[in-house]
């Protein structure tokens, strides 16, 4: 159950100075970068930004995350004022990520860089293989993108999602991984020739 729900907050998501939407998922800070993880409802989202923070990286929201346009491209995420340093992880409770973990564990807000969506994996789904499958998240009237992520118990998920942060980032330098590999390939087999 979401905490909004559990503490009866929808009437709270009101009070912000400029016009705001929430989204339901866990907003962090991974290489700089605001990251907004969402899913279904018990798919292990604060789970592993639990473990994300416990990584390094920095909690803004759990739960619900509080969207305001700092101007037409940008998106900024904060945590509605009473949610703010708290998540919610199954069987542990309602945690005080600023106490357990220090003041440096917490930001404020934090502009929507990438969204990640996690998946159950489906053995008979066709996953992309050699590149990241870039789709788009929509709020407002801004378009960020997304990248879906299938999970299972068997994968290490922080460490998947910090991948496709780094990842993502190198490729918006004009770094690609397989578009390398492939150019090398090809100068290879014309050199074979």
């Amino acid at each position: 159950m979401y905490l909004s729900k559990i503490f009866n907050l929808n009437p709270l998501k009101s009070k912000a100075p400029q016009a705001t939407k929430h989204a339901h998922g866990v907003f962090v800070v991974i290489k700089g970068k605001g990251i907004l993880i969402v899913g279904k409802s018990g798919i292990g989202k604060s789970e592993v930004a639990l473990d994300l923070i416990y990584r390094g990286n920095q909690l803004i929201a759990d739960d619900s995350v509080e969207f305001f346009k700092q101007d037409e491209n940008t998106l900024i995420g904060q945590a509605p004022s009473l949610l703010a340093n708290v998540m919610e992880v199954r069987s542990l409770g309602i945690l005080d990520i600023k106490k357990l973990f220090g003041d440096k564990s917490i930001i404020k807000k934090e502009k929507l860089f990438l969204v990640v969506e996690l998946k159950s994996f489906q053995k008979k789904m066709p996953y992309p293989r050699l590149d990241m499958d870039i789709g788009s998240f929509k709020l407002f009237d801004i378009t960020v993108p997304k990248i879906e992520l299938p999970i299972d118990k068997t994968r290490h998920v922080s460490l998947l999602i910090e991948t496709v942060v780094k990842n993502y980032i190198l490729l918006n330098k004009g770094s690609n991984a397989t578009k390398n590999l492939s150019q090398k390939l090809n100068l290879q087999l014309s050199l074979d020739h």
